[in-house]
C-alpha cells in the first residue's frame, strides 16, 4: 500500500506545476458561470478542466521519459496504475471542492436563490463526467502515449451531449425522465451518491483495463 502511495505522490510532484497553471484556468469556468449566471455551469466546468488536469501526468511523464524510472524502481506495474487512479481521484475530490465553493460564490454574486435539487444534481453530473472521462482516457494514454491520444480522449464529453440529444428526442425516454426526476426530488440525499458511486464506478472498471493494457507493455 505504502508503494501505490508513493506512486501517487510521484504523479502529484510530476503534474506540480500543470496543477498550479489549472488553478489559474479555473477562473474561465467562474467567469462564464457569472456572465450567464449559472453557477452549474460553472461546476462541470470545473471537472471538465480537471480531466485535463488528470490526464496531463501522462504528458509530463512522457516529456521526461519517466516510464523508464518506474522500470527501475521497486514497484510494480500493477501498483502504477493504480497510484495513477489514486492521484486522479486526489484531482477529483479537490477539484469538486473547489467547484462547490465556486458554486456559491457566484450564487451569492449573482443574488441567486439556492435551488438544492440543481445543486446536487450538477454535483452528480459532474462527478460522473469525471469518471467517465477519465476511464474512457487513462487506458488509451498508457495504449498510445498522451500525445498520439490527447484529441480523441475529448470524445467522452461529444458522446455525452450526443448520447442526451438522443434521448432526449424520444417521448417514452422523456416520459421515464420525468418520473426519474420526480423520484429523485422525493429522495435528493440519493443523487449526490449516485454520483460518486458512479463515477467511482467507471474509474474502477477503467482501472481493470488499464491494468491489463499496462502489465503487458513493455517499458
Amino acid at each position: 500500500m505504502n508503494r501505490v502511495i508513493n506512486a501517487a505522490k510521484l504523479d502529484l510532484y510530476a503534474a506540480k506545476s500543470g496543477l498550479r497553471m489549472g488553478l489559474i484556468a479555473f477562473l474561465i469556468p467562474i467567469i462564464i458561470g457569472a456572465m450567464a449566471q449559472n453557477p452549474s455551469i460553472t461546476m462541470l466546468f470545473v471537472m471538465v478542466f480537471a480531466t485535463y488536469l488528470a490526464g496531463s501526468v501522462f504528458s509530463v511523464h512522457e516529456k521526461n521519459h519517466s516510464d523508464k524510472l518506474y522500470g527501475i524502481l521497486p514497484l510494480k506495474k500493477t501498483e502504477m496504475v493504480i497510484g495513477r487512479y489514486l492521484y486522479a481521484l486526489i484531482v477529483e475530490a479537490a477539484s469538486i471542492v473547489i467547484a462547490v465553493i465556486l458554486w456559491f460564490i457566484i450564487m451569492n454574486f449573482t443574488h441567486l436563490k439556492f435551488d438544492a435539487f440543481t445543486f446536487w444534481i450538477s454535483f452528480a453530473l459532474a462527478l460522473i463526467y469525471y469518471g467517465f472521462a477519465v476511464g474512457v482516457s487513462f487506458p488509451v494514454y498508457l495504449k498510445f502515449s498522451f500525445a498520439k491520444a490527447y484529441v480523441f480522449t475529448m470524445m467522452p464529453i461529444y458522446l455525452i451531449l450526443i448520447g442526451i440529444v438522443l434521448l432526449l428526442r424520444s417521448k417514452n425516454i422523456t416520459d421515464n425522465l420525468g418520473l426519474f426526476i420526480k423520484f429523485l426530488t422525493s429522495n435528493l440525499y440519493l443523487v449526490p451518491v449516485i454520483g460518486i458511486i458512479c463515477s467511482l464506478v467507471l474509474m474502477a472498471v477503467s482501472a481493470m483495463i488499464a491494468n491489463l493494457i499496462y502489465t503487458r507493455r513493455e517499458i
